[in-house]
């Protein structure tokens, strides 16, 4: 009896410690007591060594450096040079993109824009060591040719550029949104209805027009992928027209609405 619970006890000691002999080390320095119960070209499934029947856990390969086996052997993974973009926990708990390994630069296209027979473009760049601050340029042509229709709101842009300055208070992750101002500089084709007393009539005049706008901005942007970037924003502000517009107002109020698509390199 007392040999069988010997053996029973040794056999434990030693299942207990083939639990605790894998160390799994990360790229960023971290290590763990595990044990490993596969590996494979993408992840690695393990359990923790103080829980050896609990729930088991995956790590991907791109984020390990190396795997100590409690047999003496070692695997040691190659970073690769595709998109090595680590998650990362934030204060709130919630996983998120490495900001410093995120792209510095993103091209995209409005496309809420090719409703109205826009094709509008825009590059921004993004500054600072915290990535708090983008310097964004749009650029928009109308495709629509030389028609008088002025749409719903007796303007039609012709064509825009201008520079925007984006904010991101919590820096650049896989969330983030902004605030700031917004200028631009472009050609409209304008409708003025006026009175002419002096031939008893109403005139409707269309002419192109030069104008200037200042707007607040606010957005958001998403990158479901380190590479594509989605945002959509809002902006308000006021445009004032250079052409002498007869009994017309050569300012007004004006906004915009866009959803874009883009690629963050």
């Amino acid at each position: 009896m007392s040999k069988s619970l010997i053996a029973l006890f040794v056999s434990s000691v030693f299942t207990i410690q083939a639990y605790c002999q894998d160390i799994l080390t990360l790229r960023d320095g971290r290590t763990f007591k595990v044990s490993v119960v596969e590996v494979s070209k993408k992840d690695v499934s393990y359990r923790k060594f103080d829980n050896p029947k609990g729930p088991l856990y995956r790590a991907e390969v791109k984020d390990i450096a190396r795997i100590d086996y409690e047999s003496g052997a070692s695997d040691e993974f190659a970073q690769s040079n595709s998109s090595s973009y680590t998650k990362v926990q934030n204060n709130s708990g919630i996983q998120t993109y490495d900001p410093k390994k995120l792209g510095r630069n993103i091209i995209a296209i409005d496309a809420l824009s090719l409703l109205f027979q826009n094709i509008s473009l825009s590059y921004e760049r993004i500054i600072g060591d915290n990535g708090k601050l983008g310097l964004f340029v749009p650029v928009s042509i109308n495709m629509s040719g030389p028609s008088d229709n002025t749409g719903i709101i007796n303007s039609r842009n012709i064509f825009y550029s201008g520079l925007d300055a984006h904010y991101y208070p919590l820096g650049q992750g896989e969330f983030k949104f902004f605030v700031g101002p917004s200028l631009r500089i472009g050609t409209a084709r304008i409708s003025n209805d006026y009175y002419e007393p002096a031939f008893d009539i109403y005139i409707n005049e269309s002419m192109n027009s030069s104008y200037f706008s200042f707007l607040v901005k606010l957005g958001i942007q998403y990158n479901p992928v380190p590479e594509l970037s989605l945002g959509t924003s809002l902006g308000i502000g006021t445009r004032r027209y250079f052409y002498n517009i007869p009994n017309g107002n050569v300012a007004g109020s004006t906004g915009f609405f866009n959803f874009t698509m883009g690629y963050r390199f």
